[in-house]
């Protein structure tokens, strides 16, 4: 199997942390150390969070977080125990680096909802971080990826790369997207996410998890790539929050609607349209009849 390129990274003034959406999630197994194996084909899109770094002159080893937007309730609190914080401690000590750090974090993807974005923030530092210090991407091998995958979180590997993957192992194993699904996707590329504005513990939902049938038929229009929607993790999550059943009924009689799904171990769920315009107009239909959940559109970042 053929691995990325790193050089595909493009920096910017504001980083961007990007949503990771899980076409299919397949539990291969459970670990003998209570992880689980998976296989999952994984896209981003252009919703995000911002990252904003400020590197001072002094040098006292020193991080302050401040976090802003939408969901930053949900993060107030323990500073410390933020994974953007202890991403950039462990990228200063390995590089012994002591400037003084300003991070800034606009937090407008729900938290713990099945796309990744306390993964794709801490991703979105370390690009930052190696921009501002001049580290070259090379730096960011095999054997680096794989210790930011056991001491930070195994889907970061992915998010520093945020374009189209599959992944394996417990996330860390990182591996091109089949090339018929890429076809599919480059025909289908606007997409909706729809979250109910509720939290869902990951280690709750896969220690629920048994091999089970979804309460949700899937929803599948190509015989090209039938595993889109497919997803161990859903039946476990539908038990635990009804509403994202909800979720995948009204996402299914959309007009113009070609995929649909939970993203990880939820609660968000995706669609994806024919064109843009479906989209957006799908999107108002469900925020007009459903105001109270969080409901965002995009195109698919390639």
């Amino acid at each position: 199997m053929q691995s990325p390129n790193l050089s595909n990274i493009q920096y910017n003034k504001i980083e961007k942390a990007y949503a990771k959406i899980n076409l299919n999630l397949n539990i291969v197994n459970k670990r003998k150390d209570n992880y689980h194996n998976i296989d999952s084909d994984i896209i981003f899109t252009n919703i995000y969070d911002s990252i904003y770094i400020k590197c001072k002159n002094t040098k006292n080893n020193k991080i302050t977080l401040i976090i802003s937007g939408e969901f930053k309730n949900s993060l107030l609190g323990n500073v410390k125990g933020n994974i953007i914080y202890k991403t950039a401690r462990f990228f200063m000590k390995k590089y012994k680096i002591y400037n003084d750090l300003v991070i800034t974090l606009d937090k407008s993807l729900p938290v713990a909802s099945g796309i990744g974005g306390g993964s794709a923030d801490a991703a979105a530092t370390l690009r930052k971080l190696s921009e501002i210090f001049n580290i070259s991407r090379k730096s960011f091998n095999d054997i680096f990826l794989e210790e930011i995958s056991k001491k930070l979180g195994a889907d970061i590997p992915a998010c520093i790369y945020s374009y189209p993957l599959n992944i394996k192992g417990i996330g860390d194993k990182i591996c091109i997207l089949p090339i018929h699904l890429k076809k599919t996707l480059s025909r289908y590329n606007y997409i909706i996410l729809i979250n109910p504005n509720i939290s869902l513990s990951t280690k709750l939902v896969f220690n629920k998890w048994k091999c089970s049938p979804s309460l949700t038929r899937v929803f599948n229009q190509s015989n090209l790539y039938p595993k889109i929607g497919v997803n161990s993790l859903k039946p476990a999550a539908e038990k635990i929050e009804t509403s994202i059943i909800l979720i995948q009924e009204i996402l299914s009689s959309q007009p113009g609607i070609k995929f649909y799904g939970m993203s990880g171990s939820g609660a968000t769920c995706y669609g994806i349209f024919k064109n843009k315009n479906l989209a957006i107009k799908a999107k108002h239909y469900i925020k007009k009849i459903r105001p109270k959940w969080w409901i965002n559109y995009s195109s698919i970042k390639n």
